[in-house]
C-alpha cells in the first residue's frame, strides 16, 4: 500500500496539470436563408497551414514568433472543421442540400466545384488576421475565377474572445465565396 501512495499522488498531479480546454468553430452559426441556388455544389477539403493542421492553439506573439497555447487545444482537426463549416454554411445560406465533399459518388454532375486555401489563420495583438484564396470552377463553362481574401477582425484578451473573432472572419470569407457562387 505504501508503493502505492507515491504513483497515485503522482497520477492525480499529473491529471491535475494536464487539464485542457477545448475550441471550435462554427457550431452557433445564425445564418439566413436569404435566397436558394440548388444546383449541386462540390467542396474540396480546405488546406490550411502547418500551424493549423496540430492540435494546438497558437497565436504570434511577434512578428517573428508562434507560441503554443498549451492550456488550448482544437476539438476537431481544422482542416476537417473548417471544410466542414464551408460545406454546412453554403448549404443553410443557399437552402440547398446539395453542397457535398468532393469527390463524391452522386448520379448528378456538380455546377460549381469550390477550393480553398488559408494561408494565414491567426491572432496577433489585437486582431486575428484571415488570408486566403479560393476558386470556384464551373463546370459548364470550364472556367474558373480566383480570387484574393484578406480580413483583420479585433479581438479582445483570452481565448473566448480569440475564436469569436476567428469565427467571425471565417463567416467573412465564407459569405464572398457564396456571393461570387450565385453570380
Amino acid at each position: 500500500m505504501k508503493r502505492l501512495l507515491p504513483l497515485l499522488f503522482l497520477l492525480i498531479m499529473f491529471i491535475g496539470c494536464s487539464s485542457k480546454k477545448y475550441y471550435t468553430l462554427g457550431n452557433n452559426l445564425k445564418i439566413s436563408q436569404n435566397l436558394t441556388y440548388t444546383k449541386p455544389i462540390d467542396v474540396v477539403t480546405v488546406n490550411v497551414p502547418k500551424y493549423l493542421q496540430d492540435l494546438v492553439l497558437v497565436r504570434q506573439v511577434t512578428p517573428y514568433q508562434v507560441e503554443l497555447l498549451k492550456e488550448a487545444q482544437w476539438l476537431t482537426p481544422m482542416k476537417k472543421r473548417l471544410t466542414n463549416v464551408l460545406i454546412s454554411y453554403l448549404q443553410k445560406s443557399l437552402n440547398n442540400p446539395n453542397v457535398h465533399l468532393y469527390p463524391w459518388n452522386a448520379n448528378q454532375k456538380a455546377d460549381k466545384r469550390v477550393e480553398v486555401t488559408i494561408k494565414r489563420f491567426i491572432a496577433y495583438k489585437d486582431n486575428v488576421y484571415l488570408d486566403a484564396d479560393y476558386k470556384i470552377y464551373n463546370y459548364k463553362t470550364k472556367k474558373s475565377i480566383n480570387k484574393l481574401f484578406s480580413t483583420k477582425v479585433k479581438t479582445g484578451v483570452g481565448i473566448d474572445s480569440m475564436m469569436e473573432s476567428m469565427e467571425r472572419a471565417y463567416i467573412q470569407l465564407l459569405e464572398e465565396i457564396k456571393s461570387k457562387i450565385i453570380k
